[in-house]
């Protein structure tokens, strides 16, 4: 109740039922009896599916569920107890609904919401052993042997059931004190049952030893095979060199030779000249004079077509 809105609800709900409850146990309703008890029915049913679907339109408000299926589930026993439902029944009612929302929280988001498996599961053993008391050959070794069994059946299943096996490991430690509470109560009711049984009843703990002597088996047959050395495969021989044909060249090209580079040839730059005499020619190779392109379109004659 950590807004105004859901003291208002609570409040609202609580007032309701007491003052109806308050009306009947006075007698006060007298032949509206009928009606009173389809009114609650109603009552109670719609509150429930209010939780309900204010959870299915916020999925992340997962408590909404509790009080739905529990609301739900005391409709059904003001309905049965109309029809004189017997009082073991009316509780098993009541817990299976608790037992079904908190399956729902579950499985809405079973990595993050694993916890609930052990009120859902809990909840069922003792809806269980309400039921199986009704018995009379229900003693209390048998109870005790049901929910001791169911408890640990429960806390088994959460590791069963987790991704990571390994994170959820702490659960085994439970699930085993547990059984063990549970076989030693099952024991205690075969001898009581059975006379023939009684002698053998010392004789149950060799479960255990069975049980010991395994696992220490498989430990140590995991442990040798994560202990044994690895077996290295021989190196691959190099494979033999094919024997060359009569006539054949013996050279042979290895990969890191470089091929090699034929040489580059660089061009000269062409030059245009006024060809010259033999004798000036030769004169201005002596001289070490140049012919210049330039000197030769300036001294050049122009042409007939740039007169006109």
């Amino acid at each position: 109740m950590t807004k105004p809105r859901d003291s208002v609800i609570w409040g609202a709900i609580l007032l309701m039922v007491g003052a109806g409850i308050l009306l009947w146990n006075l007698d006060i309703l007298g032949g509206a009896e009928a009606a009173a008890t389809w009114a609650m029915v109603a009552l109670f049913a719609l509150l429930g599916l209010a939780f309900i679907v204010g959870y299915l339109n916020q999925r992340a408000a997962w408590w909404r569920l509790i009080p739905g299926f529990t609301l739900l589930a005391v409709a059904v026993i003001i309905f049965l107890s109309a029809r004189g439902l017997p009082a073991s029944w009316v509780a098993a009612v009541l817990l299976a609904s608790i037992t079904l929302a908190f399956l729902v929280i579950y499985l809405s988001d079973r990595a993050e919401r694993w916890w609930a498996l052990i009120p859902a599961g809990s909840v069922a053993v003792m809806a269980a052993v309400v039921l199986l008391s009704t018995r009379p050959t229900a003693t209390p070794e048998l109870l005790g042997a049901v929910l001791f069994g169911g408890m640990a059946l429960v806390f088994y299943l959460i590791y069963l059931l987790a991704a990571e096996r390994q994170r959820f490991a702490w659960a085994l430690a439970p699930a085993a004190a547990l059984g063990v509470m549970s076989l030693a109560a099952l024991a205690a009711y075969l001898a009581a049952s059975s006379p023939a049984l009684a002698a053998a009843q010392r004789l149950w703990p060799t479960l255990l030893i069975v049980a010991g002597a395994a696992l220490l088996g498989y430990a140590a047959l995991r442990a040798s095979r994560q202990a044994a050395p690895a077996v290295e495969l021989p190196a691959a021989a190099a494979p033999a060199a094919a024997p060359l044909a009569s006539g054949a060249s013996v050279t042979t090209m290895t990969d890191d030779a470089s091929p090699s580079k034929k040489p580059r040839y660089e061009r000269s730059p062409i030059t245009l000249v006024d060809e010259k005499p033999a004798g000036q020619a030769a004169g201005a190779a002596s001289s070490g004079e140049v012919p210049d392109i330039y000197e030769f379109l300036k001294n050049a004659p122009p042409e007939e077509g740039s007169q006109r």
